[in-house]
């Protein structure tokens, strides 16, 4: 039951809901205990945060609901814990009974983005409007506003994304990352955002690059790749890595030189898990090789091998010592 009302929530925060489902999600939140609904808005609020731009009416509108719902409840019950659930609980209802007015500010004048999130775990793959296909890595997420013929932009936050660019020689299509613009007509592509650089992996077609730091565009030929450093505004360009570039997509989890600090951070991604790592001493040690679909522990114990550390599992938590 928790999987399918947390399916049919994303799909609500998404806009994507039929009225049959609408409906099933009321009935499901009504079923569901304090808990699970709780630990729901956690995992999904840097999704919901980023879609709603609410206006004041509607703030005012939960606040009141709120306001009325914590004044009904008996004196003794106003512990942190209870006000907790109770914001919560009032915060999923007063959507679920309001017909998307929470989603109104969205579709106001001016440009309209869907939104799309991906936990670390998963991956996923988005059909646009126009015909183009997106597979996105864990732990990513974007927005895009395609209207056919008219408009194509997609707006990638975090994580890494490939794409498969629909034709059209009349409407560009662009991707922004940070402050660098990615503009094609049709290709295939792969991104990566880091929180220091965008990298840039181009398997078809051609692309222009620009940023508000770069004294100039750049263009990429299929078999390149670039690396944009966003603190100092540098254009790498080199030879896509055959072995590592884009093989998430075929179910490799692969390294090329990579500091095992960086590769746990995609181990995390990759598994949706939490991982502690102790012995600093190891963080900048360099990795190459590569696992394919092999299991989480399958995983860390080799790197243990390797490595000649311990580590110890607890549910998605792991420390390394």
């Amino acid at each position: 039951m928790e999987e399918q009302i947390e399916v049919l929530y994303q799909q609500y925060l998404l806009g994507q809901l039929s009225r049959k489902e609408f409906e099933q999600l009321q009935r499901k939140v009504a079923q569901c205990s304090d808990d699970v609904l709780w630990d729901l808005m956690c995992e999904d609020f840097s999704l919901s945060s980023e879609l709603t731009k609410m206006s004041h009416h509607s703030q005012q509108k939960i606040l009141q609901s709120l306001h009325d719902k914590i004044c009904k409840a008996p004196h003794h019950k106003l512990n942190y814990k209870f006000l907790r659930y109770i914001s919560m609980i009032v915060l999923i209802i007063s959507l679920c009974g309001s017909s998307y007015w929470w989603l109104n500010p969205l579709h106001s004048a001016g440009s309209t983005y869907t939104y799309v999130n991906v936990k670390a775990g998963s991956k996923s793959i988005i059909t646009l409007p126009d015909g183009t296909h997106i597979s996105l890595n864990g732990n990513s997420q974007l927005r895009y506003n395609v209207v056919p013929k008219e408009h194509r932009e997609v707006v990638l936050m975090k994580g890494e994304a490939y794409f498969d660019v629909a034709k059209d020689a009349d409407c560009p299509f662009r991707v922004h990352v940070n402050d660098m613009q990615i503009e094609v007509l049709g290709t295939k592509f792969n991104v990566r955002y880091h929180s220091e650089e965008v990298e840039t992996a181009l398997f078809s077609g051609a692309v222009r690059l620009s940023a508000n730091g770069l004294s100039r565009d750049y263009r990429l030929s299929p078999g390149k790749k670039s690396i944009y450093h966003l603190a100092s505004h540098r254009m790498a360009i080199c030879n896509h890595d055959t072995a590592t570039d884009a093989r998430w997509k075929e179910g490799y989890l692969a390294f090329s030189s990579q500091p095992l600090s960086e590769v746990l951070r995609e181990i995390e991604n990759w598994y949706g898990v939490t991982i502690h790592l102790r012995n600093h001493q190891l963080a900048e040690d360099l990795l190459t090789g590569s696992f394919y679909h092999e299991s989480l522990e399958s995983v860390l114990h080799s790197l243990s091998m390797q490595y000649g550390f311990k580590y110890a599992m607890n549910r998605g938590d792991i420390v390394i010592e």
